[in-house]
């Protein structure tokens, strides 16, 4: 008997309609382990369904030690930082609140291909901070909430470093039961 979360999954593929995800979204929840056996039926062609996984991990480069920073850190005494290797300290802080680990899952039904539905989210989502409803979750964007875009397009998009991805829904996500 497939859990509710899996049906909640499984349904998004047979909405037709913008209202209708739209309403399906707000009370869905999608489990990590349901996710996985969506993705691993897809890669076994026990389903006629392409996925197709993105994954980015930014780093902003104004944040990367120096050599210097490096030395100084790896040459400085115990105790407090100071100079260069406070500002190595300093520097891998921020880098931990501004790097983007964004991982995507593109579902492409083989038969309707123009039916494609991308599940996206990085640390931010999991951590759930900014999404009004609070909680984990992901994003969902597919031929209904972007119907002017194609596939190919989406594919450019998540071929850059930053995927700059905006209008879908947002879906809470669960690690486990």
């Amino acid at each position: 008997m497939a859990s509710d979360a899996l049906n909640d999954l499984l349904t998004i593929f047979n909405i037709s309609t913008k209202a209708d995800l739209r309403a399906h979204c707000r009370t869905a929840v999608i489990q990590t382990r349901d996710l996985a056996n969506l993705i691993l039926a897809c890669q076994v062609q026990a389903i006629p369904i392409v996925h197709v996984p993105r994954f980015r991990h930014h780093h902003p480069v104004h944040l990367h030690p120096t050599d210097t920073e490096l030395a100084s850190l790896a040459n400085g005494s115990e105790g407090k930082l100071v100079g260069d290797a406070a500002k190595f300290a300093r520097k891998i802080d921020q880098s931990m609140r501004e790097r983007r680990l964004f991982n995507a899952h593109l579902f492409v039904p083989v038969f309707h291909p123009s039916h494609w539905h991308l599940f996206y989210f990085d640390q931010r989502d999991k951590a759930g901070d900014h999404w009004k409803e609070g909680g984990s979750h992901l994003h969902l964007i597919n031929m209904l909430t972007h119907p002017k875009l194609t596939i190919e397009t989406l594919g450019r998009e998540l071929d850059k470093e930053r995927p700059h991805l905006t209008g879908g829904f947002h879906i809470r996500f669960r690690d486990e039961d």
